[in-house]
Order: C-alpha cells, then structure tokens, then sequence
C-alpha cells in the first residue's frame, strides 16, 4: 500500500508541475460559477416579481438545466486532458521500462497512478462542495443530501472516466492519441444505449452498458445499487485491462490466450452487471428531502396487497399519433415511467402487442389503410410483418372502446383494466391514476349512475353543455373512468329499483317533470341512504323542487347575475365557504367555480337531514334576477327592487341511515362539471378538481384516490443581487484567479530548480 501511494503522490506533483491541471481547475470552477450564478440571479429576479418559485435545490442543482446537470455534460471534455499521460508519457520517454523493471508490481503502478486522479477528482468535488455551501447560504431550506447526492455521482463517473483514460494512455505513446481515444470510448460508452432499440435482447443489453442516465439519475435524486455498481464494475474492468495489457509485454502468450482472457474478463464483467441490474437485487436511496422519488406510503400499502405476477401489456396502434411512447426506440424510457412501482414489485412485466387497425376518429381517408400503417412503421421503427393485423387484434382483445388509441391494460390474477395517457402537458399516467387502476383490479370500481328518462345531462355527449370529458373522457386525466369510476346509465323508466350499489345517482338538468312513479324510485333509493347528486338550473324548479322538498331544500325562481367587466352577467364565480374544509372540498383562498346560469337555493336545518353551503356567489356584485330577461339587452341593477345578496349555490346534504351518512350534494347549477366548464381556462378556476372531490366525497375516499406529497420548503431565495454578484465575482474571478496565482509559483519554483 505504501508503494501505491508513493507512486500517487509522484503522479501527482507531475500532474500539478503541468499547466493543464491548473487549467482544468480554473475553467471548471469559471464554467459551474456561470451556470450556478445565472440561475440563482435568474430566479431571484422571479422572486422580486412575486412568481412562484418551485423547489430550488432542483432548480439550480438538477434537472435540464441546473449545475450539475452542465457539470455531467461537459465532464468528458476534461478528463481526457488529465488521463493522456499517465502511461502514455512513459511509453514515449522509455521510464515505462524503468518502472516494469523496479520492485513494484504493475499492478501497483496502476492502482497509484488511479489513486492520483481520484485524489485529483476530490479537488474538483470539493470546487463543487464549494457550490453546495453557496446554496446552503443562499436558499431557505436547502435539500442539502439531495445536492450532496448529485456529487457523489458525479465523483464516480470521475472515477470512471478516469479507469477509461488510464486504460487508453496504456495502449500508445502518444498523448494525443490516448485523448482522442479516451473521448472516442468515452462516446462509445455514452452512445451504445442508441444501438438495437429495435430488438428487446440488445435493447438491454446496450441500454445496460450505456452510462448515460446513470449519474442524471443520482444528481436527480434516485442512488441505485444497479448504478452504483455500474461504476465500481467499468472502473474494475479498465484497471484490470490495463494491468493485462502492461503484463502482456513481460509474458510470452499465444494470441489466443490473449484472446480468452479479455473474453472471459468481459463475460464477467457482464455477467456481475446483469445479476446486479436485477429488480429483486436492487436497492434504493431516495435523497430526496421528502423522497420524491419513491412511492407514496399509501401506494405502497396498495402494491404490497398484489401477491401474484403483475402484467402491463401496452397495445400500440401504429397510425394511431401516441404510438410513439409504445414504439422500439422509446421502450426503456417508457419502462423507466414505472420504475418506482418494478422497486416494489420485482416480478411485474411489461409487454408490448404493435397491430393497426381503422381509428374510431381522426381517419385520413386519402390512404388505404396499409399505405398508412407501412409508412407509420418505417418512421417509428416497427417490423411491418410483426405487426397484428385488425382481425388477429381483435381475437386477442376488443380495442374499440379505447377507439383503438394506444393503451395499456393491466393484467392481474384473470382480471384487466385499463391505463390510459392523456391529452395535457404531462401526458403519462401518475400515481393517483396508476394506483386508481390497480386498486380497481383488487376491490372493483366504484359507480356514477347517470340518470336518464328525462332528458337529462348526458355522460356520453361531447357537447358543451355534455358530461362526456369529466365522466368518460378517454383522455382526460381527471375524468371519472380514469379515477376508478364506471359511469353507466339509469333508466328511471326501464328499472324497476335504482341499484343500491351505486356510489352516487347523478340526476342532472332534467328537463321533462318527474312522474308519481318516477320519484317514488327516486326516493326509494334516498330513503335506502343512496347518495345522490342533483343539479338544476333557472327555470327549472317547478322540475325538481319536488323530489327537493323531502330534502328541505328548494331552487329559488329567478337567475343570479354577478356585475363584471370581462364576464356576462350570468357568468357567476362562486366561492368556497368554510365548512367546505370539514367536507374536504376546500381549495386555496380565491379559488373558484364558475357556474354560469345558476339559481339560488335555499334551505331549513329542520329534520333529520343536515344541510351545509359549500358554495356561494359574491354579495358584494351577485342579485337575483327575477322573469325573463335578454343578455343582449342593458341589464343594470335596480336597487329600487333588488337586493345584492349571498346566495348558496351548492349544499352538501347528509344524514346517518343504518350507522351509515348519506350524502347529497345539490346544485343550483348543472352547467359546472359540463364540457366547456371543465376544459375553461380560468384564473383561479377549480371546476374539474372540484368534481373530483365531490366524487371522492361521495365515495368516502376510496375514490379517486389521492397521494398528498409535502410541499417543497426549498422555495425561498436569502440573497439579493448584490450578493449575488458577490458570489459571482468570488465563483469567476477571486477563486480562479487564485488557483492561478498558486499554479503560476509552483510552476515558476519548478522551472527556477
């Protein structure tokens, strides 16, 4: 040992008497303070103008953009330089000879050469340590093992690269040579993972041996025994290699031999990564302050209850626009999405089924159908022969209730459901929908009956004023289906009782009057403590008021108007009261929703059921209008006549049946959760997630099911500009210069001696 650290310590005051070692120093502390600078300067800027700021230690460490992430990038540039002549110099200057001739082993001479540059690597760490402590200081609440977790990758691609570099100055005398080649096997490493994506057994195979993504994953968050060994494996392997290549000169070996050996070296190499890379083999350290990376408790507990095989198959319509995420090239990027749940179920597969087959929608008609799928395969990657044709996919599976749209379906112990992705900017399924459609698998959906008779709201109308995108939209994440509901049909006139399994009877907008017959169903169901939504609108009272009466609950005559400069006047925006927080149906203050033609209601806490405003309109702008009345026409407020006033506009209604509380919802309006509402983008506008709610009220929480995270605390800049400037003079000036100064002495005392 004390030989390998004399040759360390010599390799470093060679290394530290050469002008690029200093060079590196300055241009890697000059290149990280300008990355880490401009983004504090940047979002401080933000802060001044009252923006939100999200979890800063991810902002300025990880992610596309932060410094780590351009420390990862241009790492390969540096190392190279360092690495070139470490045995390259000694080939060309004859001291090789020298050296396999002391009393020192090669290995040795490799693992103190090795020791030097990872001594090396800890002085660019402790440049970034420096970093890190800036933060510290300039961030409320830093996630300091978070960003202390991005620098330990760092360090071990440092080390890596290094193992690489060694490797490569072995194999020529010239330094220029081994740079080149250093960066050629360094591409080569970081590249393969592009190499047979189309073929699932090379696919893994290259995507194992690719470095890429393996550190990103640390600086972002995520420390895996996979990965970790990943490192400790490649920087084995080119140590090992060296110190062949180095005996290979004192040794008389047939080519052969030579041949084996780096085979069964490589084999080994392959075969402790493959082991290694195994789910049930692999542990995990989230660094994450409130582990992000990890599943919820809540999901885990819901994971744990599969203890049979679980299957994801993801069928892939080739001329369908989302087959791009189920397409060869994009399969382990797709795998990685599910990551976190493979960590808690090991055995869980993922498959992939490609077919084409006519869209529902969207159909371009100016190509058969085979024209198309062959030109969509050759753009994605599909192998045309392999794919399914519509006959052989639909005896595997009836696809056209997803419109023969990518989908997947999760498979469990004989039972299927489906996973759908989504038309929003995130696109993938989250927790809550994964975990809605694996709790379905295990404990059955819930139910909305939509009531129907009485031409009434339709969840299978697209319209705007239908329910189809907040009840059945395929690809509308916070639609009912993809939150673990089933929406069916009631019809009142067809069913001789309305089913008490329901988890709520949605009766909405009905616009042709209950019979005697009708409400007597109605009311069976109340009576047998079934929860129940009902919305009506202006003008419909004389419709519903009877079925509200048992209720004691009544739609007001008349329109409420809300005074606004930008709306019309019968666009109201209602507010949350306080007793929506005992009901879990409260926002963040000032959030709204919108309820446009909306009636008040009134109501008398008198018998058994209990009566609470969740919203109400504004009393300072909103009165009711009472008759007829044309928007186009100047409608002023009469205060001779009228009262502005504060109307509830919602009712959350219970009552205790058979140990159990019945819950009611009423509305005054049925245009809330319609089409156009929830798509509406409106400031402080909550009417999708407010539904939501509603439904998980109705379910007492089983459904949709939520994973609540805490907020990131990390949200607060300390520093103003000065200081920042400050930073920024002492990152790419004071510190640089410094090394400089230091690096110029030694350099000058050396050339003096």
């Amino acid at each position: 040992m004390q030989k390998i650290i004399r040759i360390a310590r010599l390799e470093l005051s060679i290394l530290f008497y050469s002008p690029i070692a200093w060079l590196v120093l300055i241009i890697f502390t000059i290149q990280s303070g300008i990355t880490f600078t401009d983004i504090l300067y940047s979002q401080e800027t933000y802060q001044q103008l009252e923006r939100a700021l999200g979890p800063m230690s991810k902002v300025l460490f990880a992610g596309e953009k932060g410094m780590l992430t351009i420390v990862l990038e241009n790492l390969y540039l540096y190392i190279p330089l360092l690495t070139m002549g470490l045995l390259s110099r000694e080939t060309s200057s004859g001291s090789i000879k020298l050296l396999l001739s002391s009393p020192v082993t090669v290995t040795e001479i490799v693992l103190g050469k090795f020791l030097a540059m990872m001594a090396y690597g800890l002085i660019l760490i402790f440049i970034l340590l420096g970093f890190a402590l800036a933060g510290y200081a300039s961030i409320e609440a830093l996630d300091v093992s978070f960003v202390i977790g991005g620098i330990f990758g760092i360090y071990l691609l440092i080390c890596a690269y290094t193992a690489i570099g060694l490797f490569m100055s072995g194999l020529t005398a010239y330094q220029v040579v081994a740079a080149i080649s250093t960066l050629a096997v360094l591409a080569c490493l970081n590249f393969i993972g592009e190499i047979g994506k189309g073929t699932d057994f090379l696919r893994d195979l290259t995507h194992w041996l690719s470095m890429a993504g393996r550190t990103e994953n640390m600086i972002n968050g995520m420390i895996t025994t996979k990965d970790t060994i990943y490192f400790i494996l490649v920087i084995a392997l080119f140590l090992l290699l060296t110190i062949i290549k180095l005996n290979s000169g004192r040794q008389i070996r047939s080519a052969g031999f030579k041949i084996m050996r780096y085979a069964v070296v490589l084999l080994v190499f392959i075969g402790l990564g493959y082991i290694s890379s195994l789910p049930s083999l692999t542990a995990y350290f989230d660094t994450t302050r409130f582990k992000d990376r990890t599943l919820t408790e809540k999901s885990q507990e819901l994971v744990k209850r599969f203890t049979k095989p679980l299957k994801i198959v993801s069928y892939s319509n080739v001329i369908e626009s989302n087959t791009q995420f189920g397409a060869p090239d994009n399969r382990i990027g797709d795998m990685g999405r599910f990551e976190m749940y493979e960590r808690f179920k090991p055995d869980m597969k993922m498959e992939y089924i490609a077919y084409y087959d006519s869209l529902v929608r969207y159909n371009d008609t100016t190509k058969t159908l085979i024209a198309k799928t062959k030109q969509a395969a050759t753009a994605l990657g599909f192998n045309f022969s392999e794919l399914l044709t519509p006959a052989q996919i639909k005896k595997r599976i009836n696809l056209i209730p997803e419109e023969n749209c990518f989908v997947r379906f999760i498979e469990y112990d004989g039972k299927q459901t489906p996973l759908r992705m989504f038309h929003d900017m995130f696109v993938y399924p989250g927790e809550s929908e994964i975990n809605a459609a694996l709790k379905r698998l295990l404990d059955g959906p819930a139910t909305a009956g939509m009531l129907i008779g009485n031409d009434e709201r339709s969840a299978n109308n697209s319209s705007d004023r239908g329910y189809q995108a907040i009840t059945k939209g395929l690809n509308v994440r916070a639609s009912l289906i993809n939150q673990g509901f089933n929406v069916v049909d009631i019809d009142v006139n067809q069913t001789d009782q309305i089913p008490d399994s329901l988890t709520v009877l949605i009766a909405a907008d009905p616009t042709v009057p209950f019979t005697a017959a009708q409400l007597q169903k109605i009311n069976q169901f109340l009576d047998a403590g079934g929860n129940m939504m009902i919305a009506g609108e202006p003008g419909r009272q004389q419709i519903l008021n009877p079925l509200l009466a048992t209720l004691g609950v009544n739609i007001l005559d008349g329109t409420l108007l809300e005074e606004s400069e930008n709306n019309e006047l019968d666009f109201v925006q209602s507010f949350f009261t306080p007793a929506a927080e005992a009901y879990k149906m409260s926002f963040y203050e000032g959030a709204i929703v919108s309820v446009p033609g909306v009636a008040g209601l009134v109501y008398h806490n008198e018998g058994s059921y209990k009566k609470q405003p969740i919203l109400v309109s504004n009393g300072q702008v909103s009165w009711r209008k009472l008759g007829a009345f044309d928007l186009k026409d100047k409608i002023v407020f009469d205060t001779s006549s009228e009262q502005k006033e504060s109307y509830p506009v919602a009712l959350a209604v219970t009552r205790t049946v058979a140990g159990k509380e019945q819950r009611i919802m009423v509305m005054g309006d049925a245009d809330f959760m319609a089409n156009i509402e929830v798509s509406r983008s409106l400031t402080h506008g909550v009417n999708a997630s407010f539904v939501i709610k509603t439904m998980k009220w109705f379910s007492d929480g089983k459904y949709p099911i939520s994973n609540p995270r805490p907020k990131a605390v990390d949200t607060t800049i300390l520093v103003n500009r000065n200081k920042i400037n400050i930073q920024k003079a002492l990152f790419l000036g004071l510190i640089p210069l410094l090394i400089g100064v230091l690096g110029g002495a030694i350099l000058f005392r050396r050339k003096r001696k």
